[in-house]
């Protein structure tokens, strides 16, 4: 069968019917939760129009799968073309843009928007590559707006496509992509077989692109001082991980390389954790006193999407399995159609599998002061209590005793908040925050950005008076370290010269249901949060542990 007897009939083949349809569904899924990826760092309101059509939830995951699917069905295409002598739908060869034939010029210009469409594959495929597997070899946000321009340009060519086979042959020509026939049945082996092939390369390629992190045994346990100077440290091998898509950070490109290195003893891994931050900023919704009452210093706290006065924090997270990052990840404004939605909008931390990831969240200032890691997990969605902020599957482990709190409540349906209680020396807390200075891209320089327990009063509109209006002070009460699981990751960290140095420790094994030991296979992500409360860093691909025996 030659190509225009082929063209002429108005029934397509079985194999390019479902070729076709699933390529469409493919790029459709792509296209869908890419949007809903690039939504995690959009402060503006650009995608809410389309909001409606766009995927929620693990769709980090299905991002993935959709754009290897689609990947693995061009290739199958291109190869049913090859095998079966079909290049004609794709050759120019006696077709021309100039004919005065109104079927043969549209059928020109309809491959032209094909070549099209194969161009933005490409390009998708190249970006999103470079995006996924070889993160910092080129700019990330520059990246990131070629991938999402392509997207955009998708769409255009869906509808550009529709109205181009409408214009060469009518609604009988659009309605031949679902009016098959029995045709080229070896084709259709022979393109399964092709696009098998490559959406395996794709899986193959995803499993194998995790570094490892090797545990090494060390004689002296290095002490922990924020130094980051000890013997053991310089003897470890340094794995040192891409991260990007975070706000604050250096020039706000959002990227910063976290360096990790990690020894062992007989019971306990010690780790060492480097990033650059040029800031040291500790100013965590600080408390200013007006003519009015007491008020928060922060921009949009209450939605728990602060990008101005919060303190610098550091996440790491553990997981059994290499895909858990995404797994973990439900984005969108209601990721789980019967629980509550986030306040910002951008997603909520949750396991959906009945697994558990362990979770270490360093907050500069609330347990930083008590040189602590905060232990907390991800894990099934919680019910929601009747008030205050859903988390999800995000929580704390368990303690007995120690921590921190706020030093306020908020009013109701009101800009000011109400003070628990009062420093019994104002002077001191001011002496230690330092010079302050409102704003938020300075380094804070002072000793103290917490209030210890210990130095409270109950509050007193008596005492509230003495204070001048336009003081500052912490927000953040400090107790005594946490007691229980909840303590179980010390951690010690120092500022200095543009660099944030933790060095934590933890036994290889507490024993707790919710921690995760570990042990070699373990994955580990890490996350850079400058002052701001949710919008930290992303990898996509963990660092493998190989613990020394």
């Amino acid at each position: 069968m030659n190509y225009q007897n082929d063209l002429t009939n108005k029934k397509s083949d079985l194999p390019t019917m479902v070729l076709h349809w699933g390529m469409v569904i493919a790029l459709l899924v792509s296209v869908s939760t890419g949007w809903r990826i690039v939504s995690m760092t959009d402060t503006g309101n650009w995608m809410r129009w389309v909001d409606f059509f766009v995927l929620q939830g693990n769709v980090e995951h299905w991002h993935f799968v959709s754009a290897s699917l689609l990947t693995g069905l061009v290739i199958a295409y291109l190869g049913f073309l090859v095998t079966q002598g079909l290049g004609g739908r794709l050759s120019f060869r006696g077709s021309s843009l100039r004919s005065p034939d109104r079927h043969a010029r549209w059928t020109a210009i309809n491959k032209l928007i094909y070549w099209g469409a194969l161009a933005l594959l490409a390009l998708a495929a190249i970006t999103g590559t470079l995006l996924y597997f070889f993160p910092g070899a080129l700019p990330t946000e520059a990246l990131v707006v070629v991938h999402k321009l392509v997207s955009w340009a998708f769409v255009f060519y869906i509808v550009l496509h529709v109205v181009a086979q409408l214009l060469m042959g009518g609604l009988r020509q659009l309605l031949k992509i679902v009016s098959p026939r029995m045709a080229y049945g070896m084709g259709a082996v022979t393109a399964l077989t092709l696009g098998l092939a490559g959406t395996a390369l794709a899986y193959l390629a995803d499993r194998s692109a995790q570094d490892t992190l090797s545990v090494v045994r060390t004689e002296a346990a290095p002490v922990l001082d924020g130094n980051g100077e000890e013997k053991a440290w310089a003897d470890a091998p340094e794995a040192i991980v891409h991260t990007s898509r975070g706000f604050n950070l250096a020039n706000d490109s959002g990227e910063v390389a976290v360096h990790v290195k990690a020894v062992r003893d007989d019971n306990r891994a010690y780790f060492l954790f480097r990033w650059q931050d040029a800031t040291r900023s500790q100013k965590h919704i600080p408390l200013q006193k007006t003519a009015e009452g007491w008020k928060l210093m922060h921009s949009q706290y209450f939605i728990n999407d602060e990008n101005d006065y919060y303190e610098d924090k550091f996440a790491v997270m553990l997981a059994p399995s290499p895909i858990a990052g995404g797994n973990t990840m439900n984005i969108g404004p209601k990721p789980f159609k019967d629980k509550p939605g986030p306040g910002n909008g951008l997603g909520l931390h949750a396991t959906t599998d009945g697994s558990l990831a362990d979770v270490w969240h360093w907050k500069s200032v609330r347990s930083g002061t008590l040189n602590q890691f905060d232990d907390n997990y991800f894990g099934a969605p919680m019910e929601p209590k009747p008030s205050g902020r859903y988390t999800a599957g995000y929580t704390q482990d368990p303690k007995t005793a120690g921590g921190f709190e706020s030093l306020f409540e908020k009013i109701p349906d009101s800009d000011y908040v109400k003070l628990k209680a009062l420093p019994n020396d104002i002077n001191l807390v001011l002496e230690r925050m330092g010079s302050f200075d409102p704003n938020p891209d300075v380094s804070d320089m002072g000793e103290l950005y917490a209030i210890p327990k210990g130095e409270l009063v109950p509050y007193t509109e008596e005492l509230d008076a003495n204070i001048p209006v336009g003081t500052v002070i912490p927000s953040v009460v400090s107790d005594k370290p946490f007691e229980g699981d909840r303590g179980d990751v010390q951690a010690h960290a120092q500022w200095k010269d543009g660099w944030w140095t933790i060095e934590a420790s933890r036994a290889l094994d507490t024993g707790s249901q919710y921690d995760q030991a570990i042990a070699s296979d373990v994955f580990m992500w890490v996350a850079v949060f400058d002052h701001n409360q949710v919008r930290h860093t992303r990898h996509v691909h963990p660092l493998r542990l190989a613990v020394a025996p």
